[in-house]
């Protein structure tokens, strides 16, 4: 696979096409830039799953907020228990009063965390189906799957771009290990550079302070 076959694929991604042919690159070259960590796959079976738990979206958030409201009465009944019983009135009133008010505080409680415990665990399926919902936001039909740029494909691809009038007949393999190359060493050299930084700071003394 050239230079110029990876970047027009990763470009079409991308741009979110429609639709990309299958023919457009080999499953092979495919497989390796799933393996090289800039595509992501999904199988047609995960990604209708995936579809159809998102759907429910909407559903689980009308279920969210009625728990919220139920939660926030039951806050609300507790509240108002907790404060009866703490009257300085409270030792005025008789045996069979102060136990049926400690009873329904004590049922208001309970009643309050049957009510927050779904709340969170609701917020927490919401959560996941929100970042799924964003995943497949990203993916494009191809063939029988659908694909997506990943965050490294995504460098990838603006490094095709700024480097494509010399690469293009390159070997995208080639260029992915020339890129590594210059990675390694633009981090020794940084690596360098900051060392050498701290050695020199190291020499100056700061102000008011005698060598």
């Amino acid at each position: 696979m050239k230079c110029s076959d990876a970047q027009t694929f990763l470009s079409q991604i991308a741009e979110k096409q429609s639709s990309l042919d299958p023919t457009s690159i080999s499953k092979v070259d495919l497989d390796y830039l799933s393996s090289s960590g800039y595509v992501s796959v999904m199988e047609k079976a995960d990604y209708d799953q995936a579809k159809a738990e998102v759907s429910n979206l909407e559903q689980l958030n009308r279920q969210l907020a009625q728990e919220e409201t139920a939660g926030t009465e039951a806050q609300r009944m507790v509240a108002e228990d907790q404060k009866k019983v703490d009257s300085v009135f409270f030792g005025l009133h008789g045996k069979e009063y102060k136990d049926a008010a400690r009873q329904k505080l004590d049922a208001d409680k309970d009643a309050l965390t049957k009510e927050v415990a779904p709340i969170s665990e609701d917020e927490a399926r919401i959560s996941e189906y929100l970042q799924k919902k964003s995943s497949l936001d990203q993916l494009v039909p191809f063939g029988d799957n659908y694909v997506s740029l990943t965050a490294a494909g995504v460098i990838m691809l603006n490094s095709l771009n700024a480097r494509s009038s010399r690469m293009s007949g390159m070997e995208f393999s080639d260029f992915v290990q020339e890129n590594k190359t210059t990675d390694t060493e633009l981090r020794g050299i940084a690596q360098r550079a900051s060392q050498y930084v701290a050695e020199i700071k190291l020499r100056i003394p700061f102000p008011g302070q005698t060598s």
